[in-house]
C-alpha cells in the first residue's frame, strides 16, 4: 500500500461514563493512508495502526470499520504483515484498525517470546504470560477498544451500523468479549482459532453475527476440549464449537447447527438467520492447526501450533459475512 501520511496523535482519554473530556481534541481529520496512533488510557499508553482508503472515496453512509486484533506474543506489525487486513480494506473501501495488547513488562518493547502482548479477553488463564498478563492485571481492553472506535469516529466518518471486530487466538477471544459486552457497538464478529468468555451466555441485547473459523488439528482450540499447555504452564478449554453454539443461542436461535457443507477440505454448520439477517457460521477447516489462515502469512512451526493447509483465506472469507451482515 502507498502510504502517504503517518502522524502519531498523543491524546490522553479521561472518560466519565461515555462523556469525552471536554479537551480532547475534535478537530484532527484522518486523511487516506497510514496513521500510527496512540491513546491514553487508564494510565496507560495504548497504541494502534489504522488505514484509510487511498482509492476509493469514502461512502456517503461513512466507511466500514474493521478492528484486527492479534493472538498472544502478537502485535500490529506483525498481524497487519500476516493477515492482508489492510490490503483487503483498500479494495472493498473499509478502515482497517490493528490495535496492540499489552506487554507482560510494560516499561519494556513488546518481544513475541520475552515480552508478549495478549489481551483481557476473561479467560481464566494466559498460556503466554501467566501472571503477568492483561487479564491477571485486569486491564480494561472493553473500554480501550470502545475509546478507540469513538475516536476513529470522530476523526473520519464511520457507518455505525457496520462496526466489526475480528481476531486470532487471545485476539478472537478477545474480540468474542467486546463483540459480547458492546453489541450496541459491533454488528458482527469473526474468530479464528479462539474461546468465548466463560460465562458470556445472557441474550445479546442488540444483534451481533458470528463467523468463527477452527481447524480440526488445532492444539490450543480442541474439537473435543480438554487440556492445553505450553511448557510449565497449561488450563482447561471447553470444545471448539461450544463458542459458536453459545453464541446461537444468545442470539434466540436452536440448540442444534444446520449442516451447509462437509467435503474432505471443510465442514461448514449454520444456526440461523433469524428473520432481522442475524446468524452464526462455523467454518471446521480439516487438517489444519493454530496459525492465521492466509496464503501469504508464514507458516508457524508444526510442533507448537500444528499443521498448517492454507486451503481458506481467513481474511476474505471473514470479510466476505461482515458484508453481509450490518447491524440489523
Amino acid at each position: 500500500m502507498n502510504i502517504r501520511f503517518s502522524v502519531i496523535f498523543l491524546c490522553c482519554i479521561f472518560l466519565a461514563g461515555n462523556v469525552p473530556n471536554p479537551g480532547f481534541a475534535q478537530d484532527l481529520h484522518l486523511r487516506p493512508g497510514r496513521h500510527n496512533i496512540a491513546l491514553e488510557y487508564q494510565g496507560r499508553r495504548r497504541t494502534a495502526a489504522v488505514f484509510i482508503p487511498e482509492k476509493i472515496s469514502r461512502p456517503k453512509d461513512g466507511w466500514p470499520l474493521v478492528l484486527m486484533l492479534h493472538g498472544a506474543g502478537g502485535s500490529t506489525r506483525n498481524v497487519i504483515d500476516g493477515t492482508g487486513w489492510a490490503e483487503v480494506g483498500e479494495r472493498e473501501g473499509f478502515v482497517a484498525v490493528f490495535p496492540n495488547g499489552t506487554p507482560g513488562n510494560e516499561k519494556s518493547p513488546e518481544s513475541f517470546i520475552r515480552n508478549p502482548q495478549t489481551w483481557n479477553s476473561g479467560q481464566q488463564s494466559s498460556l503466554a504470560s501467566g501472571e503477568r498478563s492483561a487479564t491477571t492485571k485486569g486491564v480494561d481492553d472493553v473500554g480501550f477498544l470502545k475509546t478507540l472506535v469513538e475516536w476513529i469516529s470522530r476523526h473520519t466518518a464511520i457507518n455505525p451500523k457496520r462496526v466489526y471486530v475480528a481476531g486470532h487466538s487471545n485476539g478472537a477471544a478477545m474480540a468474542y468479549r467486546f463483540a459480547f459486552e458492546r453489541p450496541d457497538i459491533v454488528a458482527a464478529v469473526g474468530t479464528m482459532g479462539g474461546h468465548l468468555t466463560p460465562g458470556a451466555d445472557s441474550p445479546l441485547a442488540s444483534a451481533v453475527s458470528l463467523i468463527a473459523i477452527i481447524g480440526d488439528h488445532d492444539p490450543f482450540t480442541p474439537m473435543e476440549g480438554g487440556r492445553i499447555g505450553i511448557g510449565r504452564r497449561s488450563m482447561d478449554v471447553p470444545p471448539a464449537i461450544d463458542g459458536p453454539r453459545r453464541w446461537a443461542v444468545m442470539l434466540g436461535l436452536p440448540d442444534a447447527p444446520k449442516i451447509l457443507r462437509d467435503d474432505p477440505s471443510c465442514k461448514v454448520l449454520a444456526w440461523g438467520p433469524r428473520d432481522d439477517g442475524a446468524g452464526v457460521k462455523t467454518l471446521i477447516v480439516k487438517g489444519h492447526g493454530h496459525g492465521y489462515l492466509w496464503p501469504g502469512a508464514r507458516r508457524p512451526p508444526a510442533l507448537v501450533m500444528g499443521p498448517t493447509v492454507n486451503s481458506l483465506n481467513a481474511t476474505e472469507t471473514i470479510w466476505e459475512f461482515f458484508k453481509a451482515h450490518p447491524k440489523p
